[in-house]
């Protein structure tokens, strides 16, 4: 068991209690509560005999394990990565009470449904864990579910090896009975398919994207996906691979607003009673630039409850001799530069043992990656225990990071430096008194 203290357990950052997770799972929002399955490996460290851990929250933030909703010594297949959905019009016949359906998909060569009638608490195999849906190819998995509202049903898509990576897509009407219509082939698509209609200028896009965060947008004509890209985007700025800082991130489904959110698995964080833990939650939104639309990101709105107090530190000017140096154990750091009064050519961000964060002014460049700017650049940090999340530019970039436990942030500087506003929020744990000790 846990106390959910150990140094590099994050305090804002879902992990479990113990054992192995990896890719969220069947992430979904009903009557108020959101429901977070993953990849769990309940009696080991390590990656074997999957099942799927449950976890729910009242509000994205603070989040309390439920028991295992899916355990292979119970429900038959290979419960692999899947997606879930509300049925709120009860598409599928299954309604039985007062909750509506929740059908969560999963299964390794072949798909398999189980349903809740109490909440998603619990789960029984339909049709007795009959295969309903058969990809291409000699391997398949990760089917994700998604309401497509202009043809009225629903839309599946799973990755398999057929003819080289890409996806199948099948449409049922039910959520029981699925016809395959298409299928998308791109050596780069690997795993964890997350398929999201998004508002781009008033009108719907649709973005796919893979476990690597490698996306494309495009159009959904209810059987097949169309798109001029010919090379895929990437969501973060450090992209893959599985077990990394971020793969396989999912939308939630049946949110009660028009946000696209998502979470991720980061693996390389573990202690002696865990390993892995989940992104904290994003909004995700589709922005018209000069290169065409791109997927901004930033953390949810509701991080903002777990402020505990402020320090403020803006307007300043950071010199070579004034640096910047903080306590910043569990913050939420949010700081503008005023490029168009700095003399520097470069400046720090010293975040963590071994990770730094440095933009350069010449080159227009945020550790490496092209980041114009109109002469302001903001930064926001989200940094916990053993979790690091970068947000610049207005979410243009983003990144995240396992990091090693540290105590000081610094900002360091060649030259003067401008900083228009830098606030340092120290957080609350996520972790109630009564399960932290």
């Amino acid at each position: 068991m846990t106390d959910y203290q150990e140094s590099n357990r994050g305090q804002f950052h879902f992990s479990p209690r113990r054992g192995w997770m990896n890719d969220p799972n069947g992430l979904l929002h009903y009557r108020g509560v959101y429901h977070f399955y993953f990849q769990h490996n309940p009696h080991s460290l390590v990656w074997d005999t999957m099942h799927w851990g449950h976890a729910t929250s009242p509000d994205l933030v603070h989040w309390t394990e439920q028991p295992v909703a899916l355990d292979p010594a119970i429900h038959p297949g290979e419960l692999w990565s899947g997606g879930g959905v509300v049925d709120v019009h009860n598409t599928s016949g299954l309604k039985d009470g007062d909750h509506d359906p929740i059908l969560v998909f999963t299964g390794t060569q072949g798909v398999r449904v189980f349903y809740s009638l109490d909440g998603g608490m619990t789960f029984t195999a339909y049709d007795e864990g009959r295969v309903v849906a058969q990809p291409s190819g000699r391997e398949s998995r990760d089917p994700k579910v998604v309401w497509h509202p202009s043809s009225e049903r629903w839309v599946m898509v799973v990755w398999s090896d057929n003819d080289g990576n890409g996806v199948d897509f099948f449409v049922s009407p039910n959520l029981r009975d699925w016809e395959r219509t298409s299928r998308l082939v791109a050596d780069w698509f690997f795993e964890c398919p997350d398929f999201t209609p998004t508002t781009l200028a008033g009108e719907v896009a649709w973005v796919l994207r893979d476990g690597r965060g490698s996306y494309l947008v495009g159009d959904f004509d209810g059987k097949q996906f169309t798109t001029a890209w010919t090379t895929p985007q990437t969501i973060t700025a450090n992209p893959g691979p599985a077990a990394g800082p971020y793969y396989a991130a999912q939308s939630f489904d049946n949110l009660p607003d028009d946000r696209v959110v998502t979470m991720a698995w980061q693996g390389e964080n573990r202690g002696s009673t865990w390993t892995g833990n989940a992104s904290f939650p994003v909004e995700q939104r589709l922005v018209t630039t000069p290169d065409g639309p791109r997927i901004h990101s930033q953390p949810v709105e509701e991080l903002k409850a777990l402020r505990r107090t402020t320090r403020t530190l803006g307007p300043t000017l950071v010199t070579p001799d004034t640096p910047i140096d903080e306590p910043a154990e569990t913050v939420d750091v949010e700081a503008t530069f005023d490029l168009t009064k700095t003399t520097a050519t470069s400046f720090t961000l010293h975040v963590r043992p071994g990770v730094d964060l440095t933009y350069d002014l010449a080159s227009e460049q945020l550790n490496g990656v092209p980041l114009a700017t109109d002469g302001t650049l903001t930064l926001r940090l989200l940094i916990d225990r053993g979790q690091l999340a970068i947000f610049a530019a207005n979410g243009a970039y983003y990144a995240c990071h396992n990091v090693e436990p540290g105590d000081n942030l610094r900002l360091t500087t060649d030259g003067n430096l401008h900083v228009h506003s830098f606030e340092i929020h120290h957080l609350a744990s996520i972790w109630p008194p009564a399960v932290r000790g």
